[in-house]
């Protein structure tokens, strides 16, 4: 789990990885198809995807067959940039 994640960052995620609370999670929301980047929330036996961004309008989303989390977040940073030599 990372505080903040800064413009430019990349991010690795991977299929294969059980996701844990705490865990930054990429998951697909049944209703939209859409995908979304959150924390995944463990609280007993509920669980929660928690916005990244404080501001956000809908700061929880109750995990109850609405979505599927499909990757965890494994890797982030920014990546290097090299100067092509003529």
């Amino acid at each position: 789990m990372i505080d903040e994640y800064r413009p430019g960052d990349m991010i690795f995620v991977d299929p294969e990885v059980p996701a844990c609370h705490g865990d930054d999670v990429i998951a697909l929301m049944h209703d939209t198809g859409e995908t979304t980047f959150k924390r995944l929330i463990e609280d007993g036996t509920q669980r929660y995807l928690k916005a990244l961004n404080p501001n956000w309008p809908e700061p929880y989303i109750k995990i109850n067959g609405n979505c599927s989390i499909i990757g965890t977040v494994i890797f982030s940073g920014k990546p290097r940039r090299y100067k092509i030599k003529a």
